[in-house]
């Protein structure tokens, strides 16, 4: 049995639709969302889909939710903090006893979805919390495997909604710093793919895999890219970024009423670049351009 978390995000379904579609046994934990519908929910427990509605932080409904599983897919995340969502609590507090549980249970395989960029050094804290789930995953006794993908893109691009407020402001686009820092975005379903093939290959056992997309943009590219598409003209104003908050500052000043926080000028300043993508090298999915759903993605903004 395997149990999956994050069942209702945007990879978290991908990798649900998968192990369905192969007929794994699976049980869900999911928080609960306005987005899931009872109708949903329903065809889902007609399929034969137990699931437990409850917080990733609940510790006895985690230890609850392991019972008779053999293997634990972990999904869950967040890129940025909000008044519901505590970064250090999400990725790290929760992973701990996440771990601690599935060993309680005799789990053997654990397979967790970290992010390109992870790094203990990292100004951002998105990165920092990764990276410190990374080493609770890899210390602790079982069949382990972690994925690092770059942004995801589907049906939604979460990673714009933190570029938002800075390419829609009209009068000019702020670009902070050089605005050189790469990202490669890759689409969700590669990711499933790899996610699900990994679950039954010793091969994949005690593997860091990074993952990315078939082109690489700076971000400066990719913010002109993203302007473009919205029709907005208009100058690039490169700002200095000698310390973060100094940035973060100038930034709610030059974007009045946007979300511009030290977390966002941190993870918009950050790589999420590999060259060495082990989606061609040990996965055969076909990787998908952004620019397939570019339009598409663009006309929800």
């Amino acid at each position: 049995m395997i149990l999956l978390l994050g069942a209702t995000g945007l990879l978290g379904g991908q990798v649900l639709r998968r192990l369905l579609d192969r007929k794994y046994p699976t049980k869900l934990f999911i928080r609960g969302s306005s987005d899931w519908k009872d109708a949903s929910i329903q065809n889902l427990r007609h399929r034969g889909v137990e699931m437990t509605i409850a917080d990733v932080t609940d510790k006895e409904a985690v230890l609850a939710a392991l019972v008779d599983c053999t293997a634990v897919i972990n999904v869950v995340g967040s890129m940025r903090p909000n008044r519901n969502v505590d970064l250090h609590e999400l990725h790290v507090t929760a992973v701990q006893n996440l771990v601690l549980s599935a060993q309680r249970r005799g789990v053997q395989r654990f397979i967790h979805i970290s992010c390109l960029g992870a790094s203990k050094d990292s100004a951002s804290e998105y990165f920092r919390t990764k990276w410190e789930s990374e080493k609770a995953v890899k210390d602790a006794e079982h069949y382990w495997t972690i994925f690092r993908p770059s942004y995801m893109f589907g049906e939604k691009f979460p990673f714009l909604d933190a570029l938002m407020p800075l390419v829609k402001f009209r009068m000019c686009m702020p670009v902070l710093g050089s605005g050189m820092n790469q990202i490669q975005p890759i689409w969700v379903d590669n990711v499933a793919d790899c996610v699900v093939d990994s679950i039954y290959r010793q091969e994949c056992v005690a593997q860091t895999y990074e993952l990315a997309g078939p082109e690489t943009y700076n971000m400066l590219k990719f913010m002109e890219k993203v302007r473009k598409e919205l029709g907005i003209l208009g100058p690039t104003l490169n700002i200095p970024t000698s310390t973060v908050a100094k940035a973060s500052a100038a930034l709610t000043k030059l974007v009045p009423g946007s979300a511009i926080s030290e977390e966002v000028v941190n993870l918009i300043m950050a790589n999420s670049f590999t060259e060495c993508n082990a989606v061609a090298s040990s996965f055969s999915t076909q990787l998908l351009p952004l620019d397939e759903l570019f339009p598409k993605i663009m006309d929800t903004y």
